[in-house]
């Protein structure tokens, strides 16, 4: 729903109280052709929690929307082009007694059913009358839109893209091109009947092929959509929720020596020690304790065989690791962080070449 169409119920609450106050020293005419409070489109029985689909965007699928009225006066509204044409009727045949409303669905043909549209007569049983006012809205075609993120390693930034379409009169979809793409946090609900738009992060606009591509400013793992407001005759799109995942790099320093020995010989007793560090979400890069770092080794022999972990140390919290190992043939020799963290990445680090004697 709205702001306009939430400030439309306002209306209609406070007439209704008006009209049933004991002060009320006059009840108005049941049509009254100074009667603008049609609120269009009408979102029940309760507004989605945060912000609403746009209900006057049409496709295919969807060329139906309700209109409703203050409940106090049971009338029957007219609707036509401005220059008169398509004149009909929308039933309010349903009612609200927790709104005060009574509505009914207006459905219109596809191909022609875009455009400006007034209510421009009110009718009971008894009479009808032009109203001074006429209530305007515009029916609009249904846009869709598509978003990916592409995941980025600090200071590296993620990258959304996707595409932006519409719904052309002959009922199938085509590229919408120079169309406004804001990427934003989402939207925040406070209630049932409003919300807080989130913060743009970033705006482009999309190709001839309707495409957009843009990288987000952000240094950390967080929730996107895609927002593409409407046009004059194009309706406004946005995505559900999508990860932008920043991922937080990290880097091992390190030396392999015999622990005491001055030569290496199979059974010598090895020493690697060194620090891992990482990069907090603040951007900053430091000591990254408590955390487990492997020290692997592979047959010089047999590179094939690939590394195993032959000792493993527990970060201090400074990032310091130490670990004793035992050498027994010639061996390339790395250590490594697996890290067990989502958006936290591995590393590893090649030390040396271990001869045996």
């Amino acid at each position: 729903m709205s702001r306009r169409t939430f400030a439309c119920l306002l209306t209609l609450t406070a007439v209704a109280s008006v009209l049933s106050s004991p002060a009320a020293s006059a009840e108005p005419p049941c049509p009254d052709p100074a009667d603008n409070d049609y609120v269009v489109p009408y979102d029940f029985p309760y507004p989605e929690r945060g912000r609403p689909a746009d209900l006057l965007a049409i496709s295919p699928g969807s060329t139906s929307f309700r209109i409703a009225h203050s409940i106090l006066c049971h009338t029957t509204p007219t609707i036509a082009r401005p220059d008169g044409s398509g004149a009909h009727l929308v039933d309010l045949d349903d009612n609200s007694t927790v709104t005060g409303v009574e509505f009914g669905t207006e459905s219109l043909d596809y191909a022609t059913g875009t455009g400006v549209w007034r209510i421009v007569k009110a009718s009971t049983a008894t009479s009808t009358v032009t109203l001074t006012n006429p209530v305007e809205y515009r029916v609009r075609r249904a846009s869709t839109v598509s978003l990916a993120v592409t995941p980025a390693t600090f200071p590296g930034r993620p990258r959304a893209s996707g595409v932006v379409r519409y719904w052309t009169y002959q009922g199938v979809q085509a590229p919408s091109p120079g169309r406004t793409v804001v990427i934003r946090t989402p939207n925040r609900s406070l209630s049932p009947t409003s919300w807080v738009a989130g913060t743009a992060l970033a705006t482009t606009k999309t190709d001839a092929q309707g495409r957009f591509s843009v990288s987000l400013p952000v240094g950390v793992t967080q929730y996107v959509i895609a927002d593409v407001p409407g046009t004059t005759t194009l309706g406004y799109v946005f995505t559900p929720n999508v990860k932008a995942v920043v991922y937080q790099p990290t880097s091992l320093s390190g030396r392999v020596a015999p622990t005491t020995a001055t030569v290496v010989r199979p059974g010598t007793k090895m020493s690697t020690y060194g620090h891992l560090s990482v990069t907090y979400t603040t951007g900053r890069t430091g000591p990254f304790p408590t955390q487990q770092v492997l020290v692997q080794a592979r047959p010089r022999a047999n590179p094939g065989a690939g590394y195993g972990t032959v000792a493993s140390a527990i970060t201090s919290r400074t990032g310091y690791y130490y670990a004793n190992w035992t050498a027994r043939y010639d061996a390339d020799v790395r250590v490594a962080y697996l890290s067990p963290y989502q958006n936290i990445r591995s590393s590893y680090r090649w030390l040396a070449l271990v001869d045996v004697h």
